[in-house]
């Protein structure tokens, strides 16, 4: 009895230490798989950033901007003036898209088509700009020169911000619609017009973007989503 009492007492010891190493061992592997868990968590979370990054629109943010900007024209009550700055802040939202198709584009039609924009929509801009800050109009009634904005606003609660494709569709689709707001703030205006050099300004302007609104429109028929 004696002899079993000393041979219990020295593996008692051994039993204690080895339960000792085990848990120890299984927190270390507990610990190691929060770890990893937690390290897989982040690794995905930053796949989901990546991956909403990758799926954003440029060219809508583009617009968001713009039709801000627009909202923040001072308006006199002046059609010619307050068309010309309008027009001025219109065209900067369509230069900033166009600079982002011509740098991240992928079609050669389209890529073509922003890159002439930059050109010829810029010397647009410069001369309705200055055309707006020559004229020293007071303040009057605004009324007709807000509804110079109403084709904006409409273009906006159509825009589709759930919209597939990348850089080319988005490019066409929505600068489709910003030559069709830009189109008809121009037809909006003409009744109103006073200034020959502007109200001429804003036939072309109808008439050049009518054109390249037909060739996106036509582009995005071929290569629908």
């Amino acid at each position: 009895m004696k002899m079993k009492m000393k041979i219990w007492n020295l593996k008692l010891p051994a039993l204690l230490c080895g339960a000792s190493l085990f848990f120890s061992a299984c927190g270390q592997n507990s610990e190691k798989t929060e770890t990893s868990a937690a390290q897989n968590e982040h690794s995905q979370s930053e796949h989901d950033m990546s991956a909403s990054d990758a799926n954003s629109n440029k060219m809508m943010d583009l617009m968001h901007e713009n039709m801000t900007e627009m909202q923040q024209v001072k308006l006199t009550g002046d059609p010619d003036r307050d068309f010309a700055l309008l027009m001025a802040t219109h065209h900067e939202g369509a230069l900033n898209m166009a600079q982002e198709e011509a740098d991240n584009g992928q079609d050669t039609m389209l890529v073509n088509m922003a890159k002439k924009s930059l050109q010829m929509q810029k010397e647009e801009k410069d001369k309705l700009q200055q055309f707006a800050d020559d004229q020293k109009s007071a303040v009057g009634d605004t009324a007709k020169s807000m509804q110079l904005m109403a084709p904006m606003r409409d273009m906006m609660t159509k825009m589709d911000h759930n919209m597939k494709g990348g850089t080319d569709h988005h490019f066409a689709s929505l600068m489709s619609m910003h030559h069709q707001s830009g189109i008809d703030m121009a037809k909006a205006y003409i009744p109103l017009a006073k200034a020959p050099a502007i109200k001429a300004m804003a036939q072309k302007i109808m008439d050049d973007q009518q054109a390249e609104k037909q060739k996106l429109d036509n582009w995005l028929q071929k290569n629908q989503q």
